[in-house]
């Protein structure tokens, strides 16, 4: 009789929570997105490559009504390399893609954990791919800070001003680059006593109509603690797009300081998203970048020429064709696989994305 007594209480016991846990949800969700490349730059290849469309993922979301208009929300996003199988965060991080927790309200949302950077999120809207001008230039915004370390961050609430969107965010510790000095996506990003890594960055965007804009800007206190001198970066982003219907057309301004040197680089581009059917969007693009090695002059200047195609066979697969020409000055180095000074690149893929 105890048995029973104690097995009904216990049951009993699960019914009352069963409404609270009917108040939030877990969904699992992700990308698988792989391609048949054919790349040159000093070398010619054919290969199988992971994430040029979007970056194959696999992750979790959580929310939860607390009531009063307040909800916690988090994600842990990892990336994978379909390729392969591998983990896309190496060896150093999991959850690569994001970890964070926060708390939603009518007064906005705070974020705590690694997300994407105020500077990054813009970028993207531009592409941050492999085959995107801003990740071939080597820019901050597609590259070191797409994403960002041990942050705070405070998203702007929707109902403040009708399409007026923005966040602000610090990092206590944003490891653009790893102590070394060298470009790390991967180093797991840790505090330092020196403050060294230290970053601040903010966006803001409007959308009215067929119009949008948005404008992003980043600083770090000193992303290179073993360079002497004071190594702080700067880098902003803005672009502007309206959509005609029969096109969208897209430009795009990115500038930022050279670590170490007195040179800037800049790209600027436009691109024409073009629907020739409801299911198919052609979109040509062209950016020029400059100051793409420390060398300087005209010597260092990039031009390149995309076309891409997508076609959507139902809401979550798509099949999409890319090509690249990466014209290169004397001293740059850019392309989608290396490529010596001076010497032109180009890739074409061929691929299937599927979401989850």
């Amino acid at each position: 009789m105890n048995r029973l007594s104690l097995t009904a209480a216990a049951l009993l016991g699960i019914a009352s929570i069963l409404p609270a846990a009917a108040q939030s949800s877990i969904t699992l969700y992700g990308v698988v997105d792989v391609s048949v490349e054919s790349v040159k730059g000093t070398d010619t290849l054919t290969r199988i490559s992971s994430g040029n469309l979007n970056t194959s993922r696999l992750g979790f979301k959580g929310i939860e009504d607390l009531g009063s208009g307040l909800t916690a929300k988090f994600v842990l996003e990892s990336a994978i390399s379909a390729d392969t199988g591998a983990n896309g965060g190496g060896s150093a991080r999991f959850w690569d893609r994001a970890a964070w927790v926060g708390l939603g309200s009518g007064f906005g949302e705070l974020r705590l954990g690694r997300i994407d950077s105020a500077l990054g999120l813009t970028a993207d809207k531009i592409g941050t791919q492999a085959y995107d001008d801003l990740r071939l230039a080597g820019t901050r915004a597609a590259n070191n800070y797409r994403r960002i370390d041990n942050t705070v961050t405070y998203i702007l609430p929707a109902s403040l001003f009708s399409g007026l969107t923005g966040q602000l965010q610090y990092s206590t510790g944003a490891v653009g680059y790893a102590s070394t000095g060298a470009v790390s996506a991967t180093t797991a990003g840790t505090e330092s006593t020196a403050k060294a890594g230290r970053a601040w960055s903010a966006n803001l965007g409007y959308t009215v109509g067929p119009f949008a804009a948005e404008a992003a800007y980043l600083v770090s206190r000193d992303e290179n603690s073993v360079q002497a001198g004071n190594q702080k970066a700067k880098a902003g982003i803005v672009l502007a797009s309206w959509d005609f219907g029969v096109v969208k057309a897209t430009g795009y301004y990115s500038g930022e300081s050279q670590l170490g040197g007195a040179n800037r680089l800049a790209v600027w581009g436009l691109k024409f998203g073009i629907p020739v059917t409801p299911a198919f969007v052609l979109t040509p693009g062209y950016s020029r970048s400059t100051g793409t090695t420390l060398a300087g002059g005209d010597d260092d200047k990039v031009n390149i020429f995309s076309l891409k195609g997508v076609y959507s066979v139902s809401k979550r697969t798509a099949i999409y064709v890319w090509f690249d020409h990466i014209s290169n000055g004397d001293a740059a180095t850019k392309g989608i696989v290396t490529t010596a000074a001076g010497e032109n690149g180009r890739g074409l893929a061929l691929g299937v994305r599927h979401a989850f």
